[in-house]
C-alpha cells in the first residue's frame, strides 16, 4: 500500500512522481512464496476505492443486530457465550486464503471517498468455505440489495460478527443455529453491490453496533487438522456430498495431498474425488528429489510434514509462512533441521532418496 500512500500525499509534487513510479514497480515485482507479504489487494485498488461494496444502511444493521423477538432457546445459547471477546481469530475463510494474502482495508475510502469501509474484505475463490472463527449463535440472515446474502452472529464478549456477499448459505443454517469454531456459515461469492467485482468475504466485527477493525485480530489460519475436521463436518451436511468433494479436490488438491502425507484421515468422498487411497498418497506426493526452486504438490506435502513433525525453530519459521508449494530458504532450513534430528546425513536441506524413504515410511504406517 506504500504506493497509494505516496499517491494520496504527494501526487502533486514532482519528486513524488518518481517515488510513486519506483514504489509501483517494486510492489508489482513477484515475491517468492516463502517471502509473501500482505499486499494482494493493491491490484484492485481502483475497484475498492470507487465501489459501493460493503455499504449497508443503518436501519438494516439495527434490524440485523437487534436481539428483540428471538426465542428463549436462542437467547439462552447467546447467554452461554463467553463474556470475554476472542482476541486472536483465525481467518474465517477456511481453505484458499493465507495470512500473507490479506491486507488491512478497514477505514479505506469507498464511493470515491464519501464513506469509510467498515469491515475487512478478504479476497477468496468463489465457493470457498466461510466458517465461524469462534463459538457463535446465528441471530440474523437474509439478503439485501447492498449486502447480498448476509449472516449476523452473536459472539463472545457481546460482539456481533457480520458476513456479507455470500454466494449461498450453509445447508440448514437458520436463526438460533449454534456454531463452533470451523462450522460452515456459507460460501464465498459476490452478491449484492459486490457483483462484478472480485469474489470475497466482507467481514465485520461490531460492538454495540460500532464497527471495529478486524485485521489486527486475524492473526492465524486454521491448522491443517482443523481444516480437515471442518471439511469433514461440512461434507456430511452437504446437499450433494460427492459434488462438493469434487469441487474441493479440484480447487485444493495440494492441501488435501498434504493432509494425507501428514497422516490425517480424509472423508471417503474426498479420497475418491482425489483419486488416491490413503496409503498411496505419500508415495505419489514424494516421488522425486526436491531442492531450492522446486514447486508443486509434493513440495506442499513436504512442508506440511515438516511443520507437523518437527518442533524446532526452523520448522516454526516455516509454519509462519505456511505450506506454499514453493521450496525456498525457509523450507531448506526446516528440512536440514529435521534431517539432523532424524540422524539423516548429510543434513543439508536437500530432499533426496534417504529422506524420502524415511518420510514415506512415517506417513504410511
Amino acid at each position: 500500500m506504500l504506493g497509494f500512500a505516496y499517491m494520496n500525499t504527494f501526487s502533486k509534487k514532482p519528486l513524488a512522481a518518481a517515488i510513486l513510479a519506483t514504489s509501483i514497480f517494486l510492489l508489482s515485482t513477484p515475491l517468492p512464496a516463502d517471502a509473501q507479504s500482505r499486499t494482494s489487494t493493491r491490484n484492485s485498488y481502483n475497484y475498492w476505492r470507487n465501489t459501493r461494496e460493503g455499504m449497508t444502511s443503518t436501519s438494516t444493521i439495527e434490524r440485523a443486530t437487534s436481539r428483540r423477538g428471538i426465542s428463549s432457546a436462542t437467547q439462552k445459547a447467546i447467554n452461554a457465550l463467553d463474556d470475554n471477546e476472542v482476541e486472536d481469530l483465525p481467518i474465517p475463510v477456511l481453505l484458499g486464503v493465507s495470512l500473507a494474502s490479506i491486507s488491512p482495508n478497514f477505514g479505506d475510502p469507498r464511493d470515491g471517498g464519501d464513506r469509510d469501509h467498515e469491515g475487512e474484505d478478504i479476497l477468496a475463490p468463489k465457493d470457498d468455505y466461510i466458517v465461524s472463527p469462534t463459538d457463535a449463535v446465528v441471530i440474523s440472515m437474509g439478503s439485501g440489495d447492498s449486502s447480498g446474502n448476509y449472516v449476523y452472529t452473536a459472539n463472545p464478549g457481546d460482539e456481533t460478527f457480520v458476513y456479507m456477499h455470500l454466494d449461498k448459505f450453509a445447508e440448514g443454517l437458520k436463526s438460533g443455529t449454534v456454531l463452533k469454531p470451523g462450522d460452515l456459515i456459507g460460501y464465498v461469492g459476490d452478491t449484492g453491490n459486490a457483483a462484478g467485482g472480485p469474489t470475497h468475504l466482507h467481514f465485520e466485527i461490531r460492538h454495540n453496533r460500532t464497527p471495529m477493525d478486524p485485521f489486527p485480530r486475524l492473526d492465524r489460519e486454521f491448522t491443517l487438522k482443523e481444516r480437515i475436521d471442518a471439511v469433514t463436518k461440512a461434507l456430511k451436511k452437504a446437499d450433494d456430498e460427492d459434488e462438493d468433494a469434487e469441487m474441493l479436490a479440484t480447487n485444493y488438491r495440494s492441501l488435501f495431498i498434504s493432509a494425507r502425507a501428514a497422516g490425517l484421515e480424509l472423508p471417503d468422498a474426498l479420497e475418491e474425488a482425489l483419486g488416491v487411497s490413503g496409503k498411496t498418497v505419500a508415495t505419489v506426493a514424494f516421488s522425486r528429489d526436491l531442492t531450492v526452486g522446486s514447486q508443486g504438490d509434493d513440495v506442499t506435502a513436504l512442508q506440511t510434514f515438516l511443520i507437523t513433525a518437527s518442533k524446532g525453530p526452523k520448522a516454526t519459521a516455516l509454519a509462519s509462512a505456511g505450506a506454499t508449494g514453493y521450496f525456498g530458504a525457509l523450507t531448506q532450513a526446516a528440512l536440514a533441521e529435521y534431517q539432523a534430528s532424524a540422524s539423516i546425513s548429510p543434513s543439508a536441506g536437500y530432499f533426496g532418496p534417504l529422506t524420502r524413504v524415511q518420510i514415506v515410511m512415517l506417513t504410511t504406517t
